[in-house]
C-alpha cells in the first residue's frame, strides 16, 4: 500500500515468544544452499528431521526454529555476517509462484504492491508500509508479534534490496538503511550489500530510496503472465486463510491425493460426519466437494510443475490420476495449456 503521508509507527514492547509466528521455509532452505557454497555439510550442524521438513512442499516453519537454525549456523562459522550473506543468495524464483509474479509485473511499484498484499504468504511475523516523502521513499518494517529479531531484518531487508537489483537488471540501485539494533564491530558487509549509508539504534526499522526506484521497469513484465499468476496467488493467499475445517479438509485432501479412488462419503467418516453435512458445510464457505477437490489438485500441480524436477507421471500419481493422459487433460481444462508448457513458462 502507498502512503502519501507519514504514519506514526509504534515499537511493540512484547518479546516473541519461541512458539509465536512462522516464516516460509524457504529462508532455511537458502541458509542450507548456502552452507553447501561454504564446503560445509548442514547434517553436521542440524537433525535430519530438520532437514527434511524444509524439503516438504510449500511450508512454514517457527520463527524459532529458523531463528535456531541461523543462530547455530553463526556459532559454527564463527561470521557474525552470515545472514546478510545467505539472504543474498535469494531470488524471485525461490519464492515460486509469488516470485514469479512478481518477475511479471511492469514496475516496483506494482511489486510493492504486491508484496505488500501477498506478504503473508512468506511469513506471518511482520507486515510492511511504503510512504513517500517528497523525493524519497520509506519502506518501513511494522511488526505483528511483537520486536523483530535483528536477524530476521538482515535477511528481510537484503532480500528487497537484492531482489530489486534483481528483477530491474539494475546491479548498482542503492539505498539508505535503518536498523533498530546496536551497530556491530565491522558494517563492511551492510555497506557493500546496500551501497548507501547505514545506521544503526533507528526507531525502526526501514530502508530509504529515492522514489524514482518505483518507476524502474521490471525486465521480464508481461502483462498477460501477471494476470494469470495473480489469480493463482490470490487463490492460494485464500487457501491459508480459510476457516479452520476448510484447512484441515484441505490438508486431509492432499495428504490422501494419491490414494486415487475415496468419496465423499470416506472423507466424511473420516471427519465423522454424514456426507449431507460435509456438503452443507461446504455450502457456506461456496464450495461443492469435488469442485474443491478439483482447486486443490491443480494448485498441487502447479507446485510440483514450478517447484520441483518431477516427470508428468509422478505428478499424476501423486494428484490422484492413475493415467498420465488424464492428468494432462485435466490440467488443459484447468488453465487452458499443457503441463508441459507451463513448467516451460515458469522456468523463464
Amino acid at each position: 500500500m502507498i502512503d502519501q503521508s507519514q504514519k506514526g509507527l509504534q515499537k511493540s514492547k512484547q518479546t516473541i515468544q519461541p512458539t509465536e509466528g512462522t516464516v516460509s521455509t524457504i529462508y532455511a532452505s537458502v541458509l542450507l544452499d548456502y552452507l553447501h557454497t561454504i564446503d560445509l555439510n548442514p547434517a553436521s550442524l542440524f537433525e535430519s528431521a530438520i532437514i527434511a521438513e524444509l524439503n516438504e512442499s510449500g511450508g512454514n516453519i517457527p520463527i524459532s526454529s529458523w531463528q535456531m537454525m541461523l543462530e547455530r549456523a553463526v556459532a559454527f562459522t564463527g561470521d557474525v555476517d552470515l545472514p546478510l550473506k545467505v539472504a543474498e543468495l535469494l531470488q524471485p524464483k525461490h519464492f515460486g509462484m509469488l516470485g514469479f509474479l512478481l518477475m511479471s509485473c511492469r514496475t516496483m511499484r506494482d511489486v510493492a504492491e504486491i508484496l505488500h498484499k501477498f506478504g503473508q504468504l512468506i511469513g506471518e511475523i511482520n507486515d510492511t508500509q511504503l510512504v513517500e516523502m517528497g523525493d524519497y521513499l520509506e519502506l518501513s518494517w511494522i511488526p505483528h508479534l511483537g520486536p523483530l529479531l535483528p536477524i530476521f531484518m538482515q535477511q528481510s531487508s537484503v532480500g528487497w534490496a537484492v531482489m530489486a537489483r534483481q528483477i530491474t537488471s539494475a546491479p548498482t540501485l542503492k539505498c539508505d538503511v535503518h536498523f533498530n539494533f546496536p551497530q556491530p564491530d565491522n558494517i563492511e558487509t551492510y555497506q557493500r550489500i546496500f551501497g548507501g549509508k547505514i545506521y544503526f539504534d533507528a526507531p525502526v526499522t526501514k530502508m530509504v530510496a529515492h522514489k524514482s526506484m518505483l518507476d524502474l521497469p521490471i525486465t521480464l513484465s508481461d502483462p498477460a503472465t501477471n494476470s494469470v499468476l495473480l489469480t493463482q496467488v490470490e487463490k492460494k493467499l485464500q487457501s491459508i486463510t480459510q476457516p479452520d475445517f476448510l484447512q484441515q479438509l484441505r490438508e486431509y485432501l492432499i495428504a490422501h491425493m494419491a490414494d486415487h479412488q475415496f468419496s465423499i462419503t470416506d472423507v466424511s467418516t473420516a471427519f465423522g460426519i454424514s456426507p449431507r453435512t460435509m456438503q452443507n458445510r461446504l455450502s457456506d464457505y461456496g464450495y461443492g466437494f469435488r469442485n474443491l477437490f478439483e482447486q486443490i489438485r491443480q494448485e498441487q500441480a502447479e507446485h510440483y510443475l514450478s517447484q520441483t524436477d518431477l516427470s508428468l507421471n509422478e505428478i499424476a500419481g501423486l494428484i490422484g490420476y492413475a493415467e498420465q493422459s488424464s492428468f494432462q487433460h485435466a490440467f488443459r481444462r484447468w488453465t487452458g495449456e499443457s503441463p508441459g508448457n507451463f513448467r516451460k513458462n515458469m522456468e523463464m
